[in-house]
């Protein structure tokens, strides 16, 4: 178990103003109903006085209870959200990666227009004036990914505005979109594929 990670979770959990909200409202419903109407359910004329009467008596019970209301639907929302968190950390990271990644990563249809991007290639894209696969991958290379067609190596692609070379991996999706992958290679690179530097 990963303490600091958990203790990060809690802290984001608690910078979270609906966990407050969240409390509050199920707290008052919980404090209603115990406090106002199940005593009515019971016989009670006049509950809130009856309410009152018990703070003279007794004022710290009374306090404690009502705390108690809006204490345990605190806990039960921090628990099970930071619960949920931790165990579903790694599925979290793997979908923010297109958000971290400094590298292209998008979805395209099968027209090319690119459809799905995190916020680093969206960047990308907009700083070169990019808005479909082809103008980074070239008609040649993307007439095979559409095809379907095996190709015996990984594709390498020379993208000239921004004097890098990419390998490219792709994969289809369930929605009728294709998956591109391109990873930033080191050097500069003849018609060859072969690093010049």
């Amino acid at each position: 178990m990963n303490i600091r990670l958990i203790s990060i979770f809690v802290g984001a959990k608690l910078c979270d103003r609906s966990t407050y909200i969240l409390a509050l409202i199920v707290g008052l419903i919980i404090n209603l109903y115990g406090q106002i109407l199940l005593p009515w359910f019971r016989g009670s004329f006049d509950p809130p006085s009856d309410l009152l009467i018990e703070f003279e008596i007794r004022p710290a019970i009374t306090i404690l209870s009502i705390l108690l209301g809006f204490l345990f639907p605190f806990c039960v929302g921090l628990y099970s959200a930071v619960t949920m968190r931790y165990n579903n950390r790694r599925t979290e990271a793997i979908a923010r990666l297109p958000e971290c990644c400094p590298d292209p990563m998008f979805s395209a249809d099968y027209d090319s227009l690119i459809v799905d991007a995190g916020a680093s290639t969206r960047d990308f894209m907009e700083r070169y004036g990019i808005d479909n696969a082809k103008q980074i991958l070239g008609d040649s290379l993307w007439g095979h990914i559409v095809s379907g067609e095996p190709m015996e190596d990984r594709p390498i692609v020379f993208f000239e505005p921004a004097q890098s070379n990419y390998a490219v991996s792709y994969c289809s999706s369930e929605f009728d979109t294709i998956n591109i992958y391109l990873v930033r290679l080191p050097g500069k690179f003849d018609c060859t594929g072969l690093s010049t530097s």
